[in-house]
């Protein structure tokens, strides 16, 4: 247990550079690669790209972005379990089931969902139950940013609040 005491500070800043990560990609998925994707036939003249095509490029991308967020899932799953066992810490570790169960959601649940109505075409896409998970999906999109913005805070403060008392 002592060498995990010598080893977590340097657990934290990957821990914390791995939220930043996602972060920064959960943004560029979200805000840059959506609007531009959805609305390429209008950025380019002549294009003729249907709103079907368009989601299916937005799922290849959503789908790599679900191997970073599975990663990041067993980095928080470890690192709060221990950090809470450790320093007793409770915010944090509620922020990461949060963010664990926002993660396996989306990756788990409504990816899938996504990629099945898909693959059978574009009048599958084209119905109620199809609108409704998929704005299911961006609320757990962006309420899993916001928990991972939370969580990446909190833990930034105690890293430097624990670096202040030393001195």
């Amino acid at each position: 247990m002592q060498f995990l005491f010598r080893l977590q500070p340097y657990f934290l800043a990957f821990y914390l550079l791995l939220i930043g990560v996602t972060l920064g990609a959960i943004i560029a998925c979200g805000v840059f690669s959506a609007p531009t994707i959805f609305r390429a036939s209008m950025i380019v003249p002549n294009l003729e790209i249907t709103l079907f095509q368009s989601g299916i490029l937005m799922t290849s991308i959503f789908t790599k972005l679900n191997f970073l967020l599975n990663l990041l899932a067993v980095f928080i799953l470890f690192y709060e379990i221990l950090s809470m066992r450790i320093s007793g810490a409770k915010i944090a570790p509620i922020l990461g089931l949060c963010s664990l169960i926002l993660i396996f959601l989306f990756t788990l649940y409504y990816t899938p969902y996504i990629l099945q109505a898909q693959s059978l075409g574009e009048e599958a896409i084209a119905n109620h139950a199809f609108d409704a998970m998929h704005t299911q999906s961006v609320y757990v999109f962006k309420a899993l940013m916001v928990s991972l913005l939370l969580l990446f805070i909190i833990r930034a403060l105690d890293a430097i609040n624990s670096g202040c008392k030393g001195k």
